[in-house]
């Protein structure tokens, strides 16, 4: 009860009496002594019953509880005493677990991180003294649920770059198409150069030699593999498997920023291109494909862009899981603009061009390398044109003759390799069984 200052005297003898009254642990009778008289000579109530209001008007609790409890201090009595045999020999009842608390105990408030008490007659606060304000401050209580630390998982955190004994590390290397700053530093320093970025992921990070956007600069940077901040990525491709530790992975990688930085760079033959291909090279897998860095502006690239088939999440589960059931949809690019062909009701042509990689039917999955081709600008819009007549909306068919048909022959005529076979192949198989 004394934890409680703010109760009304008259309810602290209500509570004292009732519990007094049923004989609790702490009652005089519960420890068999003999209840103290009742003042004036009137008879003392039974245990259990009796007026409560009558016994808290004529009841002393102060007999019981005596004054505010003060620090002890150190005794001075002999331990044979009378007094401190008895404290042996009662001893106080060990206090219940601590709950954590929601807000500052009853008759005392929180401002600011400090304390305050309350009067239990007026409700007043009392600013304590200034000096110890810092001693009895309380800090702020947060409303958090408590939760049971058997319950907890321990999160493990693995470096992986101080491991010394041989792994196997997969390598993969991150093409992305040059964001329009760097377009804009190699125009003014080249006529030719190759639209690609690429860095070599290893190890969870993702490794490339280039020049910074402001002063010039030419480093050796990590990044998250796939986000780099001024490029947007365009394909990944998978170079193998190197036996290396990751320990000396990271001790080669920052033995070469001796031989790569801004004395050595060198747009033409000193690139990011020539650092990822030695970058591989000393990981012992793949070296770069040459048409990631190539400068031939007699021919132009062809990439086949596969999406999975709409926006839905199914979709992109079943691909992920069988693959070569897969249900996707196919473009072909070719001087920065993606062809593909659609149904339609009309009797015209259905063929159209869309932003590469952004198509908003379906969700983009990767991009293939097809080859080069000697067809220009010009060529490839007769060729458009040419086929458009052929290819019409209302002679479209989702199993025989779909966007995957038309890329293949679309890649016939610019004379690059056609479309892996895994691209359509539930559809072709659905066509055969249905022609059968």
């Amino acid at each position: 009860l004394w934890a409680f200052p703010g109760l009304r005297p008259a309810m602290r003898l209500r509570w004292l009496s009732c519990f007094r009254g049923h004989g609790g642990t702490d009652s005089p009778v519960a420890k068999g002594r003999k209840p103290p008289k009742a003042p004036n000579g009137s008879k003392p109530r039974k245990a259990g019953g009796g007026d409560i209001s009558s016994a808290a008007d004529d009841f002393d609790p102060m007999r019981i509880l005596g004054p505010t409890p003060q620090p002890a201090e150190p005794s001075t009595e002999s331990p044979n005493s009378p007094r401190s045999v008895a404290a042996t020999e009662e001893p106080a009842p060990a206090p219940p677990s601590p709950v954590p608390a929601r807000g500052p105990p009853m008759g005392q408030t929180t401002v600011g991180g400090a304390t305050s008490s309350t009067s239990p007659a007026t409700g007043a606060g009392v600013d304590p003294d200034p000096a110890s304000r810092d001693a009895t401050a309380m800090p702020k209580v947060v409303d958090e649920e408590v939760v049971d630390a058997s319950c907890q998982v321990p999160k493990v955190v693995m470096d992986i770059s101080g491991m010394s004994a041989p792994t196997i590390q997969q390598v993969y290397v991150n093409v992305y198409d040059l964001g329009p700053h760097h377009i804009h530093y190699w125009k003014e320093r080249l006529t030719h150069f190759s639209p690609f970025h690429v860095g070599v992921e290893v190890c969870g990070q993702e490794w490339a030699f280039e020049t910074a956007r402001g002063d010039g600069r030419a480093y050796i940077d990590s990044t998250t593999p796939g986000k780099h901040p001024d490029h947007t990525l365009r394909q990944t491709l998978s170079m193998g498997y190197s036996k290396l530790p990751p320990k000396e992975i990271t001790r080669l990688i920052e033995d070469m920023e001796s031989d790569w930085n801004s004395n050595t760079f060198n747009l033409v033959s000193r690139n990011g291109h020539h650092f990822a291909t030695a970058l591989l090279k000393k990981l012992r897998v793949k070296s770069l494909p040459r048409w990631v860095s190539e400068q031939d502006v007699s021919s132009e690239r062809v990439f086949l862009r596969v999406y999975n088939l709409g926006q839905t999440f199914v979709t992109r589960w079943h691909n992920a899981a069988f693959k070569s059931f897969g249900a996707f949809h196919t473009g072909v690019e070719v001087y920065g603009r993606e062809w593909c062909f659609g149904a339609s009701q009309d009797d015209t042509s259905s063929v159209g061009y869309v932003e590469p990689g952004k198509c908003e039917q379906h969700d983009f999955r990767e991009s293939l390398y097809m080859g080069t081709t000697k067809c220009t600008p010009k060529q490839v819009e007769d060729i458009i044109e040419d086929m458009g007549n052929e290819w019409t909306g209302t002679s479209y068919d989702m199993f025989s003759r779909n966007c995957h048909n038309f890329s293949a022959a679309f890649c016939a005529r610019l004379g690059v390799p056609p479309p892996p076979a895994w691209v359509n192949e539930l559809a072709s198989t659905i066509a055969e069984r249905s022609a059968a």
